[in-house]
């Protein structure tokens, strides 16, 4: 159809559709829409993101890729928005998975490697495919290499915090942990502890409410993610924490954020409640019970130069759940 793109609708963080984070992603090959024409059409889907790929300009790269909020912020972090959108190019066709550069024999997991192009910045993008089922189909997962995280400040007034969002003092009491913000590349998130599950889904979180608490912090800041630790039963020896993710820039709470949770890993790490002796561990988060969603984000958090630095690699799979065109928004129309 002239004057349409195509688009695929990927929930992403489970194989189940309807129960990952739902991210469209929309084929942009000609590299011909403007910013507001992008932003238009992310504010048309309403999700919590919207990804574009297009034509590198890099030769470096395989795809250049950008991502956007409903209110037309760019997004530069690594999340759902861009693991979903690597999982939909290699369950759709637009990657050669002819030549893998690892194959573990006994499981007959073919391990791919491609680049891509998110700002100023180009990164590797791992792509695993395992034949699944007596059919011949295979489980596509994809995992990425968050740009190294940092810690930044850590929030004044607890008990204020803490009661802006419904919560008690207490509420927000764990294991001595301070709620502090951490960033990725650009993305700076607020991590506030939390001390069980049940005050976790008693939170309410409104939009003028979280300005007030992100500007106290750090202006910069523009996600906030509640998380409290699960109880895991006997054999069970990787972490699990349960997190709830908002920001101004979103319509609602999102159902898992790949960008934050990266962030968790290291922040349990800087403060003694994550153990590297080994030089590397797996944790999990699951995110979106409290609107319907059932998601799972892996993490694999592994020392880097020093003893205070890691690194983290996000691991996700996805699920389509709908595709199609989408009109592009006539040229003289104006984002806002």
């Amino acid at each position: 159809m002239e004057g349409s793109k195509a688009f695929s609708v990927v929930d992403v963080f489970s194989r189940t559709p309807y129960k990952g984070n739902p991210l469209a992603v929309v084929e942009n090959l000609t590299d011909n829409l403007s910013d507001d024409q992008l932003k238009l059409i992310t504010q048309q889907f309403n999700l919590s993101e919207t990804t574009f790929f297009s034509h590198p300009t890099t030769p470096k790269a395989d795809f250049k890729l950008r991502s956007f909020l409903p209110d037309g912020k760019e997004v530069l972090g690594i999340g759902h928005n861009i693991l979903g959108a690597w999982w939909h190019l290699a369950h759709n066709g637009f990657l050669n998975l002819s030549s893998p550069v690892t194959l573990d024999e006994q499981t007959g997991t073919e391990r791919f490697l491609f680049h891509q192009e998110l700002g100023t910045a180009v990164m590797p993008v791992s792509i695993s495919r395992t034949k699944s089922g007596s059919a011949g189909g295979s489980e596509i997962t994809v995992s990425i290499r968050q740009a190294r995280p940092a810690a930044h400040n850590i929030h004044p007034d607890p008990a204020a915090l803490a009661a802006g969002f419904g919560l008690s003092p207490r509420d927000v009491e764990l294991g001595g942990l301070p709620s502090q913000v951490m960033s990725t590349a650009t993305t700076r998130h607020l991590m506030v502890p939390v001390s069980s599950v049940e005050a976790l889904n008693r939170a309410v979180v409104h939009r003028d409410g979280l300005l007030a608490q992100l500007k106290a912090v750090d202006d910069k800041a523009y996600g906030l993610y509640l998380f409290t630790p699960v109880p895991q039963g006997a054999g069970k020896d990787v972490p699990v924490f349960q997190a709830r993710f908002f920001s101004p820039g979103m319509s609602k709470e999102d159902p898992a954020t790949g960008s934050a949770a990266g962030p968790l890993a290291a922040y349990l790490y800087k403060h003694g409640h994550l153990n590297l002796d080994s030089g590397s561990a797996r944790m999990q988060v699951k995110q979106g019970l409290m609107v319907g969603r059932d998601c799972l984000i892996d993490l694999v958090v592994s020392r880097s130069g020093t003893e205070e630095e890691v690194d983290v690699d996000v691991v996700a799979t996805g699920a389509q759940v709908a595709d199609g065109r989408i009109t592009v928004p006539d040229p003289s129309l104006k984002f806002n």
